[in-house]
């Protein structure tokens, strides 16, 4: 794909430059080469091994300017599976799970035909880039995922709340 051919740059909706709603996982690698020195417009949290960028102040993504991105051939992981998003779940001596699932903002991800496959085959890469080669990457691909964990902690409250005797 090139940056001519890049499906955002026709989006109306352009999620990495809505202030407020870009952010992003990262290995530190990829920090480190597109992030470094633009703190100033980013909130960033480090969750273990993973570095979490936010906007800042309304801001969106640092590497975008008006012709498009400007990193877009050479991306991050988290980028390029748009509009799939990632979660690490749970990390144990041996193993690392992580969640991929499609996020349902994405007002047109009928044009990002990125392949499950090819979708699982990134998060591994990031998985191997952030946990090491000596882990076992659990992926897990939940296209209904918070509809599910809704479901579930409704139904845990409604069974908690008929024990403690409270009428809903």
């Amino acid at each position: 794909m090139t940056l001519n051919n890049n499906p955002c740059l026709n989006c109306p909706d352009t999620c990495c430059g809505i202030p407020g709603k870009f952010s992003l996982r990262l290995s530190k690698d990829e920090f480190e080469k597109h992030f470094r020195g633009k703190e100033e417009d980013l909130r960033l949290i480090k969750e273990d091994k993973v570095f979490m960028i936010f906007s800042k102040e309304g801001k969106g993504c640092p590497n975008l300017d008006n012709k498009g991105c400007r990193i877009y051939l050479d991306r991050p992981i988290d980028c390029r599976l748009y509009p799939y998003q990632m979660m690490p779940l749970y990390e144990t001596r041996d193993k690392v799970k992580i969640l991929l699932y499609i996020k349902p903002e994405c007002i047109e991800n009928r044009i990002f035909n990125i392949p499950e496959n090819e979708a699982m085959a990134l998060v591994e890469e990031f998985g191997r880039k952030v946990y090491g080669d000596k882990k076992i990457i659990v992926q897990v691909f939940e296209d209904k995922f918070f509809t599910k964990l809704r479901n579930k902690i409704e139904t845990l409250f409604i069974k908690s709340c008929q024990k403690l005797g409270i009428d809903l």
